[in-house]
């Protein structure tokens, strides 16, 4: 069985509704072109694949340059203690 309202296919035996977005494949009105509207507006509205820009904060964005400057400077710091013979000569 394929959704009307994400497109996801499953087997239709082992259930009604859809896996993914919960949309009732086989209730009543279930192909009303309204419905299924609505229905895709409320999935794409709580779906990140839709538009991730609105659900990534600045952190989320920072973080892993945050990490690797700081893994970088441990690298550089380990690098130098062990070059010298002693730390930070």
């Amino acid at each position: 069985m394929k959704c009307l309202v994400c497109f996801a296919s499953w087997d239709e035996r082992e259930r009604d509704t859809c896996p993914q977005c919960g949309y009732d494949m086989v209730g009543a009105g279930a192909n009303d072109p309204a419905r299924i509207a609505r229905a895709r507006a409320a999935f794409r509205a709580r779906s990140t694949a839709y538009d991730p820009g609105s659900r990534v904060t600045r952190w989320d964005v920072v973080r892993p340059w945050l990490g690797l400057a700081l893994g970088f400077g441990l690298f550089v710091l380990w690098l130098r203690a062990c070059s010298t013979g002693g730390f930070l000569r």
